[in-house]
C-alpha cells in the first residue's frame, strides 16, 4: 500500500506538513534496506513539494551517483558524474543546501547534462549536514525559486533520510554477519558430525565385543556414558545443520500419506525412558487415525522436540501427548505440569539460540526450528503458559493444503 503525502497548503501549511512527516518517519521505520528508503523518499518528496522530479544521490568516493529517481520524465538515475562538476556534489562537498532559480544562469549547474532534460530549477539538499552520504534533489520544468517551506520540507525529509540510511546500513552489516555466521555453523557442524559417526561405532562395537567376555561393570558403564554423550553430541550437531540449512534456504519438505495420531504414539514411546527417569510419563490420547499429507522425516523431529521440552522440563505429573481433527484442521497438543514460562517470553522461546535456563540441555533451537517446519506445511504453532502452571504448545497443520 502506498503512502499518500499531502502538501500543506494557507493557515493549515505547518500542522499538515508535521503530520506528512509523521507518515514519512512510519515508513521510513519498516524500510529495511536501502532501495526501500528511496523509494519512500523520492514518493514523499515529489508528493510534498509538487515536483516534476526527485533524485536520490549518493556520495562514491570523488563521484556521485544518482541511485534513484522519481520523474515525469528520465534523468540521470544510474549514471555517476564527477562530484565537483555536479550541483549535487556541490551540496555534499559544502554541506549546504542549494536553491537555482534558472539552471543556465547558475555556473554551478553542467548544462550539458541538463539538455535533455525537462529541468529548469532545482533545489538540492544534502544527506547529513555533518559528513554528509549523498543528497536530494528536487525539480521542476519551470524558472523558479523554491520557497522557504519547500527548502524546510526537504531538509527536514534529508534528515530523516539520514537517520533511515544509516539504519539500512546496519541492517545490511547485521545480515551479512549472520549469513556469515550460518555459513559457519554449517560448515563446523559437518566437520563434527564426520567423526561422529565412526566414533558411535566404535562404541557400539566395543560394547557388543565385551557382552560375551563379562568385562568389568565400571568398565561397560564408562562405555555406556560415552555412547549416551556421543547421541547426545550428534543432536545438537543435526540441530545446527537444520538451523544452517533452514536459514539459508528455507525447509524443503517431502510429503507423503502420515497417520499423526502413529507419529506421535511412536515419538512418544522413545522418550518414555527418559520421561521415566525425570520423574514424568507419557500419555497419549487419540479418537483415532489423523490422516494428513505432511513430510514425515520433518514432522517426526517437531514432536521429538516439543517431547524433549516437556522432559527437560518436566517436574510432577504427565506428560499428555493429543491428536484430534476439526475438519480440514490436525492438531498435535503437548502438555506438561513443569515450571511453565513467563509470558512476556513467549514468543522470545521461538528465536532461534534462546534458552531460559542457562542449565537446559541443548543450544536453544528446538522451538524455532519446530515453528520452520510447521509454518512451511501452511500451519501454525502457538504456546500457553505461565510460571507455576505448566505449558501447552499447540500445532496446527491443514490436512490437504499445498506443503513446500
Amino acid at each position: 500500500m502506498t503512502a499518500t503525502y499531502s502538501l500543506g497548503r494557507g493557515p493549515a501549511l505547518e500542522q499538515e506538513d508535521a503530520t506528512a512527516m509523521l507518515v514519512l518517519a512510519q515508513d521510513l521505520s519498516r524500510a529495511r534496506d536501502l532501495p526501500a528508503v528511496m523509494t519512500v523518499v523520492r514518493r514523499a518528496a515529489r508528493a510534498l513539494l509538487a515536483a516534476d522530479g526527485v533524485t536520490f544521490v549518493l556520495r562514491d568516493g570523488e563521484q556521485v551517483f544518482y541511485a534513484d529517481e522519481d520523474a515525469v520524465a528520465p534523468l540521470w538515475k544510474g549514471r555517476r558524474f564527477p562530484a565537483n562538476a555536479c550541483v549535487s556534489g556541490w551540496a555534499i562537498a559544502h554541506r549546504q543546501t542549494v536553491v537555482i532559480p534558472d539552471i543556465y544562469s547558475d555556473p554551478r549547474v553542467p548544462v550539458t547534462a541538463y539538455a535533455s532534460t525537462f529541468v529548469k530549477s532545482l533545489l538540492m539538499v544534502p544527506i547529513r549536514t555533518e559528513d554528509p552520504v549523498g543528497a536530494i534533489g528536487a525539480y521542476w520544468a519551470t524558472c523558479r525559486t523554491a520557497t522557504p517551506r519547500e527548502v524546510a520540507v526537504l531538509e527536514s525529509l534529508a534528515g530523516f533520510a539520514a537517520v533511515a540510511v544509516a539504519n539500512a546500513e546496519l541492517n545490511q552489516r547485521a545480515e551479512e554477519a549472520l549469513a556469515v555466521r550460518d555459513q559457519w555453523l554449517g560448515m563446523t557442524s559437518h566437520e563434527l558430525r564426520t567423526p561422529l559417526t565412526p566414533a558411535r561405532l566404535h562404541v557400539e562395537a566395543a560394547l557388543r565385543a565385551m557382552a560375551a567376555s563379562r568385562p568389568p561393570t565400571e568398565l561397560v558403564s564408562k562405555l555406556e556414558r560415552a555412547l549416551s554423550s556421543l547421541d547426545r553430541l550428534g543432536r545438537v550437531v543435526e540441530r545446527l545443520l537444520d538451523y544452517s540449512r533452514f536459514s539459508q534456504h528455507g525447509v524443503l519438505l517431502d510429503p507423503e500419506p502420515l497417520d499423526l495420531a502413529a507419529l506421535a504414539r511412536e515419538i512418544s514411546e522413545a522418550f518414555a525412558e527418559p520421561a521415566r527417569r525425570a520423574g514424568a510419563a507419557i500419555e497419549v490420547e487419540s479418537a483415532g487415525p489423523v490422516h494428513g499429507t505432511w513430510d514425515r522425516l520433518r514432522l517426526t523431529d517437531v514432536c521429538a522436540n516439543l517431547l524433549s521440552n516437556a522432559v527437560t522440563h518436566a517436574r510432577r505429573g504427565p506428560i499428555r501427548v493429543e491428536t484430534t481433527v476439526d475438519g480440514g484442521v490436525a492438531r498435535l497438543v503437548v502438555r506438561d505440569q513443569g515450571g511453565g514460562i513467563p509470558r512476556e517470553d513467549h514468543e522470545r522461546v521461538f528465536q532461534p539460540f534462546t534458552r531460559l535456563d542457562p542449565n537446559a540441555p541443548g543450544v536453544g533451537l528446538g522451538l524455532w526450528l519446530a515453528r520452520q517446519i510447521v509454518q512451511a506445511h501452511r500451519g501454525r504453532i502457538t504456546l500457553d503458559s505461565d510460571v507455576g502452571s505448566g505449558t501447552v504448545v499447540t500445532v496446527e497443520l491443514p490436512r490437504t493444503a499445498a506443503v513446500g
